[in-house]
């Protein structure tokens, strides 16, 4: 038996394992990552390569090693050139990945590696069953569920009938054989589809890219308030004892759809160029025509593409819902009227059911999601070993 089992292999679950690991926490031989990929932060790294993402948004102290200032030694000793970008010190993306990889295998995360598909979990009476649909079940005293987002893609009501066309992809999918030639539409308006459409406007066999969304662009240096690190929001929001309103703050703090303004410059310069179309407005239906989409907006125009590429988000449910709901009716976990988990300081669900991501927002905040999240979920469950 396990002591203990991570179920997710992304930023926030190789944030926990790597200190349970590094710390004398537990050993290689006493904890198992499970997740769907192949190797740690494969789902990170593809879609921050497939948007041509250059610069992190979080700030240089925000990555997955304890010393905060350990991403900035890590440049120094590696002889990054402009490894940081503006006020807070953003990282390269590529110095980014190469100091958390480099944790990955120092610490001996790689080791704990199982790759499947987690299908059931089972409380036991010294601990817990994790099943993965190859029929093989790890047992551990303690869980940490670190379930990503990007697992369950958005598709609006009028990409439902496209969902599966090759020439309709989610930027969390990414079929091998989408187009990246011709003529291309983006749906979104965040960070991802800016940088997305902004690259792909750079790609010598794409003929045009028109960006559409449905508000004018949002500047925002952070994707919520910094205050939200700190006591500064955190202290009135810890008092709150009721959790639809929680869920309220949450969503009123997060500059959704916000971009930076740096990535707001660069999309200004490829429209200036003639080689990105930006479009405001909701789109209303899609269909197949000759051999390209065709998408009818609200005001009756018409927008044509070979292909459209969606970066809409994940869905607004719970992570890991197909099979957790189960654990939450057969335990009766402690739900909020969200569904998401009502947990403790420590993101212990129950009897050794802990929560990291998405999971633990109602406790850690607006920030839950991002790498800030990740850190302080970390220290929290880290205290508990």
């Amino acid at each position: 038996m396990y002591k203990w089992i991570i179920i997710g292999g992304g930023v926030q679950g190789c944030s926990v394992a790597s200190r349970l690991l590094l710390e004398n926490k537990v050993t290689t031989e006493e904890l198992v990552i499970i997740d769907p990929h192949a190797e740690p932060l494969e789902m990170w790294q593809r879609i921050t390569s497939k948007i041509g993402m250059q610069y992190l948004r979080s700030p240089v102290v925000h990555h997955l090693e304890a010393d905060p200032y350990s991403l900035k030694k890590f440049a120094k000793e590696h002889d990054f050139t402009q490894p940081f970008k503006g006020k807070y010190g953003r990282p390269r993306l590529d110095l980014f990945n190469d100091h958390s990889l480099h944790l990955v295998n120092e610490s001996g995360v790689r080791d704990c590696w199982k790759q499947g598909d987690v299908n059931k979990l089972v409380k036991h009476k010294d601990g817990w069953g994790v099943s993965v649909q190859d029929g093989h079940v790890f047992y551990g005293e303690r869980v940490i569920l670190a379930i990503g987002v990007n697992n369950t893609p958005h598709f609006p009501p009028w990409a439902q009938e496209l969902k599966d066309n090759e020439r309709m992809n989610h930027i969390f999918e990414w079929k091998e054989d989408f187009p990246n030639s011709g003529s291309l539409i983006v749906v979104g308006g965040g960070m991802t589809a800016a940088q997305l459409a902004s690259n792909l406007s750079t790609q010598k066999d794409v003929h045009s890219v028109t960006l559409i969304k449905r508000h004018p662009f949002r500047i925002h240096r952070f994707d919520s308030d910094p205050g939200w690190l700190g006591p500064k929001f955190l202290t009135s929001f810890d008092k709150l004892t009721n959790y639809r309103k929680r869920r309220e703050v949450i969503q009123e703090a997060r500059y959704r759809g916000s971009i930076t303004k740096d990535i707001y410059l660069n999309v200004k310069k490829q429209i200036k160029a003639g080689k990105l179309h930006v479009y405001n407005g909701e789109i209303v239906s899609a269909k197949l025509e000759d051999q390209g989409i065709q998408l009818t907006m609200s005001q009756d125009e018409v927008l044509c593409g070979d292909a459209v590429l969606l970066s809409t988000g994940p869905e607004s449910t719970l992570p890991g819902r197909e099979w957790l709901k189960d654990v939450i009716d057969h335990l009766g976990l402690p739900c909020a009227p969200c569904g998401f988990p009502i947990v403790s300081k420590t993101l212990e669900w129950k009897n050794g059911l802990f929560v990291a991501g998405a999971l633990a927002e109602l406790e850690i905040g607006p920030v839950s999601r991002n790498i800030a999240g990740a850190r302080k979920a970390t220290e929290r469950i880290v205290q508990t070993a």
